[in-house]
């Protein structure tokens, strides 16, 4: 089973909201949890993440900026407005990203710049129980250039996860 969530701003227009609502129109969700994340994604990490058999986890956030690429997240950062998440922990966690050996770097960029609001926050925690389980689970995370069409975005995250067999 997989998780795909976005953030969503009170609308619903933010551009990682846009590209989930198109991911539930191309890919078949026989498997597939599609997920909003409204406000602090605590609640959303307790229900849904938590205690679950996902093999795979993938978030979509909203890059902030005049970026024109989807950013894979390698990296989150132990620090929620300027708070650590979880004290003691390592400052910085590797994702536990799947491999991903087929990606068109035109339209993707890999980076380790998670900021250190709600995208950092789930990620970081997420990677925490996911490491705690000590299992082959994923997670992806991908931050999406505000700018771009939802639908060219959503094809695209599509292309990516059959090119590495992750549907």
């Amino acid at each position: 089973m997989i998780l795909i969530y976005a953030f969503s701003n009170p609308w619903g227009t933010n551009i990682s909201r846009r590209v989930l609502s198109e991911l539930q129109k191309i890919i078949p969700s026989n498997n597939i949890d599609f997920q909003i994340v409204h406000f602090h994604p605590k609640a959303f990490f307790q229900k849904y993440i938590q205690n679950s058999t996902y093999s795979l986890i993938v978030g979509l956030g909203d890059l902030y900026g005049n970026f024109s690429k989807i950013h894979i997240e390698t990296q989150a950062k132990n620090s929620y407005n300027q708070q650590p998440i979880y004290p003691f922990y390592p400052i910085f966690l590797d994702l536990s990203i799947p491999p991903l050996d087929y990606y068109d770097s035109n339209i993707f960029n890999i980076s380790s710049n998670m900021g250190t609001f709600n995208c950092n926050w789930i990620a970081f925690s997420t990677q925490v129980y996911l490491n705690q389980k000590n299992n082959q689970n994923y997670q992806l995370f991908l931050h999406l250039p505000p700018r771009q069409n939802a639908s060219f975005l959503a094809t695209q995250i599509k292309i990516l996860l059959e090119n590495n067999h992750l549907l």
